[in-house]
């Protein structure tokens, strides 16, 4: 499915919701938009992972770039609702350990429950 990036705000979160692969085809586009949430002081980022269906090295490394900038401005960076495969990528590559992972939007816009705290510190 090709990427399609919705960008919003919810209570104080630029929720950047992600539908479809992210890969080497379409990562330049959730770069672009990513780039533009951070443009935002301290800002705070959670990325809607329900619909992303797959996401490679480039993917994955604009969301550590994403969460690292977010997190060196003094603002925070999430994600929410992973998918099977992508959630399996994640733990298979050890990604999972540099972002905190909410189960649903809700929770995440609450505050809790976490699902997976970060462990790692990004540079």
């Amino acid at each position: 499915m090709p990427l399609r990036v919705q960008c919003g705000h919810r209570h104080d979160f630029t929720v950047i919701t992600v539908i479809g692969d992210v890969d080497s085809n379409g990562v330049s586009h959730l770069g672009d938009n990513i780039d533009e949430a951070l443009r935002d002081t301290a800002p705070r980022l959670l990325f809607d992972l329900s619909h992303m269906e797959f996401i490679d090295s480039a993917g994955l490394r604009q969301l550590v770039r994403a969460c690292g900038t977010a997190r060196r401005s003094g603002g925070t960076c999430a994600l929410c609702c992973l998918c099977p495969t992508p959630r399996k990528i994640m733990h298979l590559t050890g990604m999972v350990a540099a972002f905190d992972i909410y189960p649903s939007m809700d929770a995440a816009l609450a505050g809790g429950p976490i699902e997976s705290p970060a462990s790692i510190e990004l540079s």
